[in-house]
């Protein structure tokens, strides 16, 4: 009787310990979403409300204590061994004295990218104020910690789902994170940058046209026609659906799933034709999409934007072999995204979180050298 109770005991001190884990890691996307999301649209209107005076502004302020929270709550599941044992298999990882699982050494890792990104971003803005692209070295490690940060995350919800299965809630919100953290990765400011005349409309509103470093940026916009319009954005822009799409069908291939993001995502996005390219990879039902497919796919992409956006026939047609590229690396993340070995981990962080920003901020350096 006393073996029985004891092992009753056990069992329910285990499931207590996963349905613990498995809430605090919803708590944790919570609070990244409150950062990068409800943050981060405040700081854009902030900036086009309020004269720059320092980094620390309100907004700046708020994405940062969300993101602190969210990286509590990641660190009280890694010290606190009969949570962190639910995620998976676990590598010795200096300074920590015990094994960490995988999951949470990459989601870990994105963290401590982001952290960095905002430690060089206050530095930029207190020497340059808002003289920044988005290829800066701290705005690329920003976008970059984010995307590492969110892929770590769902490896982790991969990793519970043994125990706790994907429901669909799982999947619109995990597969909203990784698509969303994905598209912009390769076209950058092409991607942010609707038209010149958009452009020169935010130059114009009275609070950054007072602001001679925020002018700089747009005369680099406007001078190498950074915007939608060039004809580079097509294929970069693919390689970045390629690469959302890619890990979105790996996580859950249902068509409707696809279409329903690719249609908010059309929308949030001033009509980046997504929806396009997700009609054709949905015809292909539940199966995995073969090269053609995505060729093809990436073709409807390039042609759309054309139509849509100010593009050329050499683009759209580059946009095909761009989204084939994209979707082979979403398959190569995702392979290490089921069991993310040491290794590994520590290659993708260095080189994603640090290698990436380092060439977007060199290209950033050369565009701030050549046009005053």
């Amino acid at each position: 009787m006393t073996s029985a109770t004891t092992a009753v005991a056990e069992s329910e001190a285990k499931e207590t310990g996963l349905d613990t884990a498995f809430r605090l890691l919803w708590l944790a996307v919570i609070f990244d979403l409150l950062a990068f999301g409800l943050g981060f649209e405040w700081d854009r209107r902030w900036h086009a409300t309020h004269p720059f005076e320092d980094f620390f502004s309100p907004p700046h302020l708020f994405i940062y204590s969300m993101h602190l929270c969210a990286t509590m709550t990641l660190a009280y599941i890694t010290f606190q061994p009969g949570l962190r044992r639910w995620f998976g298999e676990a590598f010795r990882l200096p300074p920590f004295p015990f094994p960490v699982p995988g999951p949470i050494a990459l989601a870990g890792g994105g963290f401590v990218v982001t952290a960095l990104a905002g430690f060089f971003d206050a530095i930029w803005h207190n020497a340059f104020g808002l003289d920044e692209t988005a290829w800066s070295f701290p705005h690329s490690m920003l976008g970059w910690g984010i995307f590492i940060a969110f892929l770590g995350i769902t490896s982790c919800r991969l990793a519970i789902a043994r125990w706790k299965p994907l429901g669909i809630g799982s999947s619109i919100v995990f597969g909203f994170l990784i698509v969303a953290t994905s598209l912009e990765r390769f076209a950058g400011p092409y991607w942010n940058n609707i038209s010149p005349d958009v452009l020169r409309f935010i130059a114009a509103i009275p609070v950054l046209a007072a602001e001679p470093p925020f002018q700089h940026t747009v005369r680099i916009y406007l001078a190498e026609n950074i915007t939608r319009w060039n004809p580079l954005f097509a294929p970069l822009a693919a390689a970045g659906v390629g690469l959302g799409f890619g890990l979105l069908r790996r996580l859950d291939a249902r068509p409707l799933l696809l279409l329903g993001l690719a249609m908010f995502l059309t929308y949030s996005s001033n009509y980046v034709p997504l929806i396009v390219p997700a009609l054709v990879l949905a015809s292909n039902a539940n199966e995995r999409v073969g090269w053609r497919g995505w060729m093809i796919a990436g073709l409807a992409f390039g042609v759309a934007v054309w139509i849509v956006w100010h593009g050329d026939a050499v683009a759209a047609i580059l946009a095909a072999p761009f989204m084939l590229g994209g979707a082979r690396l979403a398959d190569g993340i995702w392979d290490r995204l089921e069991r993310p070995a040491k290794r590994a981990v520590l290659t993708f962080v260095v080189l994603a979180g640090i290698g990436a920003p380092i060439v977007t901020g060199v290209i950033d350096l050369s565009l701030r050298s050549r046009i005053p």
